[in-house]
């Protein structure tokens, strides 16, 4: 397991107490973590108040956050993982994705996105906002051993491939190393624009795409 893979895990393990100001000695002093409810949250100590309403208010709602899958290298990875919500004695889990950059062996940037659709069930009142996420500045730029692959990737996309029928998509952000990249992206149609992002898994012959948008 890489050092990112084990940083990234911390994540998920900080779910056994719900203590989640214990991650921000994880975060470089510059970092941003973008909330899908909350926005962008920039520097340790605005990290560090949100984690504290993350104690305060998470626990009481019965929120918990599980089954983490990660994948990572060294300065790229990505999580996915389930919010289950309580509601009317049920619970509900709503599936979601982390993207991962981190810098000098600390987190940099994290983006969290969660299905709009399936939260929107039980809080049709809030909506989680997953078009900012690719604005923030992400603390770093390196990348790695399969970058032009995966510039060739989404030169393809951007052409030939579309989620939504009749849509164009136009890749904004990729991180990727060896093994490991995410992609932020946007698809425009005739009557809206949705936010994209991917996460991809890659050896010696393939990319592995999971693809996600709202």
């Amino acid at each position: 397991m890489t050092h990112a893979e084990k940083i990234i895990n911390r994540f998920g393990q900080v779910e056994d107490d719900q203590k989640y100001t214990k991650l921000v000695d994880l975060f470089t002093d510059d970092a941003v973590y973008y909330d899908p409810f909350a926005g962008a949250q920039i520097g340790r100590q605005a990290i560090f108040e949100f984690m504290s309403e993350m104690e305060r208010v998470i626990p009481k709602m019965g929120v918990y956050f599980s089954d983490w899958e990660t994948s990572a290298d060294s300065h790229v990875g990505w999580a996915k993982w389930n919010m289950v919500v309580p509601l009317n004695q049920v619970n509900h889990p709503i599936s979601g994705q982390s993207l991962y950059r981190l810098r000098d062996g600390k987190v940099c940037f994290v983006a969290d996105y969660v299905d709009a659709v399936a939260y929107a069930r039980i809080r049709s009142d809030r909506r989680p906002d997953a078009s900012s996420a690719s604005l923030v500045n992400q603390g770093t730029t390196m990348t790695g051993s399969a970058g032009v692959r995966m510039q060739s990737l989404w030169q393809e996309r951007e052409e030939s491939w579309s989620p939504i029928v009749g849509g164009v998509v136009s890749v904004s952000q990729i991180a990727v190393e060896e093994t490991v990249a995410w992609a932020q992206w946007s698809c425009r149609t005739a009557d809206a624009t949705y936010a994209g992002w991917s996460l991809h898994r890659i050896d010696a012959t393939d990319i592995n795409s999971f693809d996600y948008w709202q």
